[in-house]
């Protein structure tokens, strides 16, 4: 079923990890509210000045579990319902006022992309594979990348990123704008714990002040943009399906 625990140290970080390592740590709705339900709790500590989110392993993760589906006779409307988790933790990793480094190994596919882009600072190995993956299986972005991925890169170069499913590497992800800092697989954790401590010595006040007026300006739509992807997302497949159907008959 995967889980989303969390480790505290006594240096004001905290640890969140994603894990389903059977499934590449594949991200399931339970999975998507115990994160929102962690990210709260943490942001309520006041000994955590720092929130690092990263995948069981050396992968972040593969995305969304696809083999959820409920066997529901409404699979439009159960399509919808589903994605509200994941929605609710990207909500949440924007909403808080503690900053979230998330820190990538390996592929980072479709949803866990959108962590990725949702969160404050990023740190990536050399060896990290992101992909939008959403276009190339038939579906709208999901989880706030079409407003995300474009306040980050560019309109234009967002959606060649999404209509091409392009791979992005480390250098591309730095090049972009996307990650804040690269490091060697071997380097990743012990390096981002570092950025993470001298993250924590800035006075939280400032930072949380900091982020708040930030995020405003890409949270006053995102809210807007994610109930559109939740219908469209879907919709679409939803279309495959019935597309699908008619070559078996």
């Amino acid at each position: 079923m995967g889980s989303v625990t969390s480790i505290r140290g006594d240096d004001g970080v905290a640890w969140v990890v994603l894990s389903q390592p059977r499934k590449k740590n594949a991200l399931t709705a339970e999975m998507m509210d115990q994160l929102s339900t962690v990210l709260q709790e943490l942001d309520d500590s006041a000994d955590v000045r720092a929130i690092v989110v990263r995948g069981e392993g050396r992968t972040f993760s593969s995305g969304g579990d696809m083999s959820q589906g409920s066997g529901s006779t409404t699979p439009l409307a159960d399509g919808r319902a589903m994605l509200g988790h994941y929605v609710r933790a990207i909500r949440m990793m924007r909403s808080i006022t503690t900053p979230v480094i998330a820190m990538a190994d390996g592929y980072v596919i479709g949803g866990a992309f959108s962590l990725l882009l949702a969160a404050d600072l990023v740190c990536v190995a050399e060896s990290v594979r992101a992909i939008p993956a959403f276009c190339a299986i038939g579906i709208a972005p999901e989880m706030g990348m079409s407003l995300l991925l474009p306040a980050a890169v560019g309109e234009h170069r967002a959606k060649e990123i999404l209509f091409f499913n392009e791979e992005l590497g480390a250098a591309r992800l730095l090049e972009l704008g996307i990650a804040n800092r690269v490091f060697l697989p071997e380097d990743l954790e012990e390096s981002t714990g570092e950025l993470a401590r001298k993250l924590a010595q800035v006075p939280r006040q400032s930072v949380a002040a900091t982020k708040v007026i930030m995020n405003q300006a890409v949270t006053s739509q995102l809210d807007m943009v994610m109930a559109a992807e939740t219908s469209a997302s879907p919709l679409c497949a939803g279309i495959i399906r019935e597309t699908e159907e008619s070559a078996k008959r």
